[in-house]
């Protein structure tokens, strides 16, 4: 299983639990870190961790997992971790028991299958089906499944229920997402030295750079396209703009093809929308960890939050604003699966850490009780987001960023497109390409 998953990192680590019954629990990592700083281990227990705790003063995310294990017991110990704010998937493994675990937005993914007499977790699904186990299931977020030798069952630790809209004005909403989005800002920013923005020049990113750096981080920028896109323009300009040192680098059209193949199989789907926004977010890792950033910062999970999509609109205008919650609330539980596990997989190859403010659950948890008209207007709303946009204002961006329609990052940086054509150059309509490329590289035992 770390082999099918060894582009991770360079270091491995296995440690084994005799489970009294007879069997094995084994756990183990690969990472870009040393591995003490994801797998530890007691006479009793073990855990691994992949991924950040933002509030913990620790080093080593699995030895604060035991401590909390020595001193709770280990359900007790899963269940304060995953409430913890960051982007984590964790074992531990204790007794006859061994849990599985993410953070309540599913920032890093974590897979199970079983059979009668094997389980497995992993944080890809390429690592289950090393075993010839076809069909793994993804962890819900904020959840723990525990496994003994009863049987497994999932239970939810925390979760994002829907709130009743606040009787709030304008200015409260905009005031509210600006001090969490603040405080979020300095949380996932903590003790990380010198930290980058894959920036695109749009609202997100742009207000994510800004308030970073009004927050005394020490924040670059990191910018990609394709030859010929706007966005390469757009981000030059507009970092300019803010003061921001910006590393821009422009990838060749002719090059997208070996990046598709490359990209299809991290992300283990071959669907065209999260294949170009992954293209573009694995350039940016690896740029970003080419000059030495060991975390880059991102807008993902605002459009959820905030009605950025023209489909919020479209809803608005032909279901009404009942629909148009239902939706947001829908983009953001759905947001593991859409986006997260997406762009983790992503940016694996590369030792630069993902983390998004906006997946803040106390900022989700106010955005989603923010009547839907702070954010989505009646008629054929073009611009949308608009508390958002005041918090912009108030920052101080530039009205062109402030007033700037959303553009995907697969539009603004010319991938979809590109992909388009390259389907069309095979003669096959984009999903047919994109499936008989998929089943080319899947099974590869290396990434293409």
């Amino acid at each position: 299983m770390l082999n099918a998953i060894k582009h991770r990192g360079l270091f491995r680590r296995v440690e084994f639990v005799e489970r009294q019954a007879g069997g094995v629990i084994a756990v183990g990592c690969v990472s870009h870190d040393k591995p003490a700083q994801n797998i530890a281990r007691t006479p009793t227990a073990v855990a691994a961790v992949h991924g950040s705790l933002y509030e913990e003063r620790t080093r080593s995310n699995a030895e604060y997992v035991l401590r909390r294990v020595k001193r709770l017991s280990a359900y007790r110990a899963v269940r304060e971790v995953t409430c913890k704010i960051g982007g984590f998937g964790g074992l531990v493994g204790c007794g006859d028991r061994l849990y599985g675990f993410r953070d309540v937005n599913g920032l890093k993914p974590l897979y199970y299958a079983h059979s009668p007499h094997l389980a497995v977790f992993a944080s890809e699904r390429k690592a289950v089906w090393s075993l010839g186990m076809r069909n793994p299931q993804p962890v819900p977020p904020g959840s723990a499944l525990n496994l003994s030798r009863k049987g497994m069952r999932t239970t939810r630790m925390v979760q994002f229920s829907r709130p009743r809209e606040k009787k709030i004005t304008f200015h409260q909403a905009s005031s509210g997402v600006h001090r969490l989005l603040s405080r979020s800002i300095r949380r996932v920013t903590r003790r990380v030295g010198k930290t980058c923005v894959a920036f695109s020049g749009g609202l997100d990113s742009a207000l994510t750079a800004a308030m970073a750096k009004r927050a005394g981080v020490d924040i670059d920028a990191i910018s990609i396209g394709l030859a010929g896109s706007s966005e390469v323009s757009t981000a030059e300009q507009f970092a300019k703009r803010l003061g921001l040192n910006l590393t821009l680098e422009v990838f060749p059209v002719d090059s997208v093809e070996e990046y598709v193949r490359r990209v299809l199989w991290l992300i283990e789907e071959p669907n065209l929308m999260k294949l170009s926004v992954a293209i573009p977010l694995h350039w940016a890792a690896n740029v970003a960890a080419r000059c030495g950033y060991k975390v880059m910062l991102c807008g993902q999970g605002s459009d959820e939050l905030y009605g950025g999509y023209n489909k919020y609109a479209n809803t608005l205008k032909l279901r009404g604003r009942r629909a148009l919650s239902d939706q947001l609330y829908a983009s953001v539980i759905e947001s593991s699966t859409v986006n997260y596990e997406r762009d983790d997989q992503a940016t694996s190859p590369y030792p630069v850490e993902l983390r998004t403010p906006f997946a803040d659950p106390d900022l989700i948890k106010f955005s989603l009780s923010i009547p839907s008209e702070f954010k989505v207007k009646d008629g054929n709303d073009a611009i949308r987001k608009w508390v958002l946009r005041d918090v912009a204002r108030k920052v101080g961006l530039p009205e062109e960023i402030v007033w700037r329609r959303k553009k995907a990052i697969q539009h603004g940086s010319g991938v979809e497109k590109a992909i388009l054509k390259l389907a069309k150059s095979h003669g096959l309509k984009p999903d047919d390409y994109l499936k008989r490329t998929f089943e080319e590289v899947r099974m590869m035992d290396s990434i293409p």
